[in-house]
């Protein structure tokens, strides 16, 4: 049927009495979107609700109100599912998104140096967010040499991925320079983060940045700070290498010895040398994983990172220790203003275990263990924490001079 409305009344200019398809039997009937509307019923909606908050896939959440709801001409489809729960999401994430903004607001209130970026889509809807506040500004300053940044955690009923920036303070401690929640893991997500995260941070970028090996945030890297080193964790590779390369593993039991002579090469050019007898020996195929490894070799073979100040770390440890602090306080369902409720607190809990080391370090007197005076100026310089460090080091290379002395 074609109408028009002329003149403020609706005229029907054609009419085709044939139908446009086939007629359906009464078992498909329901598969028409004129007839299924269950999954628009309340209902069925608040199912969808509760099966998705304990975690079960739409796929699932479809199979389950399906079988449950059996006889009542339900016909209910995975992509209803997908379709009514990012609806929800959507309003939902604008309600939150206020809410969150209201609280940073206050926020910044009370610390003006707390900074804050919220990305929305094109409907006015929340997307990303990131935030820092004036201790993570200050302490980025003198803590900035290495960086790790992990988006693995998920915790948060919206499931956006949640990306702390985790440093190392002068106690040895994780400390954060700021987090984000963002709305996916695309490179142009990582680009808007990675330059809000640099405007915040004076614009200083850090000397060297952990990561996994993704290649969106390779790219974002490369965009942002072209000229810092970028480091792939070290457990990724090794995972990767284990999954890669079990037939040289199975038919030579000197690959990983051979294979470890070549990876703590200490200078480029005789790791180099020794890649080449690697390939040569073990026909290492130039479109194999390893080979394609060895284009990125800059980001991961311990010869390449000699000369930069690395704080001792090459995975993404310590944000994962970070993700693990935080899930004695957020779920699967923490809602986005929770979870910066909850970031709060635990980020509080954190700090006051690095003003304890301050005030320990402060307040405790070193006790020497040799009566060398240069022991004695370290405990002047140093804080207990790296001093402890100082005097383990030093304490075996008096013992080891004190044994040749004595063979001597």
């Amino acid at each position: 049927m074609d109408i028009s409305l002329i003149d403020e009344k609706w005229h029907v200019r054609a009419f085709e009495d044939d139908h446009c398809h086939e007629l359906t039997s009464p078992p498909r009937r329901l598969m028409h979107r004129s007839h299924n509307r269950f999954f628009k019923n309340e209902a069925c909606k608040i199912l969808i609700d509760d099966l998705s908050k304990i975690g079960m896939k739409p796929a699932g959440v479809k199979m389950a109100i399906n079988v449950t709801c059996k006889g009542t001409n339900v016909a209910l489809t995975t992509n209803q599912v997908v379709s009514h729960l990012r609806k929800k999401r959507g309003n939902n994430m604008g309600k939150e998104g206020v809410l969150v903004a209201e609280y940073f607001q206050k926020k910044r209130s009370e610390d003006p140096n707390f900074q804050f970026v919220m990305e929305l889509d094109i409907n006015g809807n929340l997307r990303s967010m990131f935030w820092a506040d004036s201790w993570a500004r200050e302490a980025y300053l003198k803590f900035s040499d290495v960086i790790v940044f992990d988006v693995t955690y998920r915790t948060n009923m919206f499931k956006m991925p949640f990306a702390p920036f985790t440093g190392v303070n002068h106690h040895c401690q994780s400390t954060l320079f700021g987090c984000a929640l963002l709305a996916d893991e695309k490179e142009e997500t990582f680009t808007w983060l990675f330059q809000q995260w640099l405007q915040c941070m004076f614009g200083k970028a850090p000397g060297c940045i952990i990561t996994d090996m993704d290649g969106a945030m390779r790219n974002a890297i490369q965009t942002v700070f072209p000229d810092i080193r970028h480091m792939f964790c070290s457990w990724h590779i090794h995972k990767h290498l284990v999954e890669h390369v079990p037939t040289m593993r199975e038919t030579d039991s000197e690959f990983y010895k051979n294979y470890k002579k070549w990876f703590y090469t200490r200078q480029i050019h005789d790791s180099e040398l020794k890649w080449k007898e690697l390939v040569e020996k073990y026909k290492i195929n130039e479109n194999g994983w390893l080979a394609k490894m060895w284009e990125l070799r800059s980001h991961w073979v311990p010869a390449y990172f000699r000369d930069t100040v690395t704080a001792r770390m090459t995975s993404s440890g310590r944000s994962e220790s970070i993700n693990a602090f935080f899930d004695g306080y957020v779920n699967m369902n923490t809602t986005l203003k929770e979870f910066v409720d909850q970031y709060d607190r635990a980020l509080e809990f954190r700090r006051k275990a690095e003003s304890q080391e301050d005030f320990r370090s402060k307040t405790t007197k070193a006790v020497l263990i040799s009566r060398f005076k240069l022991e004695e100026e370290a405990s002047k310089c140093y804080i207990k924490t790296m001093f402890d460090r100082f005097q383990t080091r030093s304490g075996n290379g008096a013992r080891s001079c004190m044994m040749i002395l004595k063979k001597v």
